[in-house]
């Protein structure tokens, strides 16, 4: 299965598995990890691809911007939704440096600091025709669905996980052609006293409510 259309789902659908107590969704989560089992995990079942990068902060917004800026991923793609084996393939040594910047010494500080990536990715990056960016939307479910089942796996496995969402943030990030994102665009909303009643309002009863990329988009900021 290519992998700019895996988007996360086997993870996805494991959380939910556990967000709604069905064992159907946890078999098809667990069908669908079988399936989508590629080339990607060399990263994470090798150790050798874990080394010191050139630099270190434990922001990845931080990161995000040194990627944007980075010219080696100028022209690689043309278009969205590039393929991701292929960026891989041909700058691997620059995207590993990227993913291993990030220092994760307070794991739960820096979980909480990825999330907030995630929601800024897709809120504070350009949209086209007034829509969000799909891809994007799915680094923010994944995220969710990795706080959903951080506290249920052993330890051990637990900051491997969050590194795996890391890689493949960075990895779509730049398939999207590393949009501008703009803490500001959030930060600066004036909410006119709109509370968590109005988001769930939008979700179940707006024009949009029938399309369940916006609902869970909705859901998870």
């Amino acid at each position: 299965m290519p992998t700019k259309f895996v988007v996360g789902h086997p993870l996805i659908h494991l959380a939910y598995a556990y967000e709604v107590s069905s064992r159907t969704v946890a078999i098809e989560s667990l069908a669908m990890t079988a399936c989508c089992y590629n080339f990607l995990h060399k990263y994470f079942d090798d150790p050798s691809y874990t080394q010191p990068s050139t630099y270190s902060t434990n922001s990845p917004l931080e990161i995000l911007e040194k990627v944007r800026q980075d010219s080696r991923f100028d022209g690689v793609f043309q278009h969205q939704a590039g393929s991701i084996e292929e960026l891989l393939s041909s700058h691997e040594s620059a995207v590993l440096e990227h993913w291993n910047a990030w220092n994760i010494s307070d794991p739960r500080a820096q979980f909480e600091a990825s999330q907030r990536a995630a929601v800024a990715l897709l809120v504070g990056s350009e949209q086209k025709d007034g829509k969000y960016d799909f891809f994007l939307v799915h680094l923010l479910t994944t995220s969710h669905a990795v706080r959903v089942v951080l506290p249920l796996i052993p330890a051990k496995f637990q900051i491997p996980l969050v590194r795996q969402w890391w890689l493949f943030t960075l990895v779509v990030y730049i398939t999207q052609l590393r949009p501008v994102v703009s803490v500001d665009k959030i930060d600066d909303v004036d909410l006119k006293g709109r509370e968590w009643k109005f988001v769930v309002d939008q979700a179940l009863k707006s024009n949009q409510s029938m399309d369940p990329h916006y609902v869970k988009g909705k859901k998870f900021l």
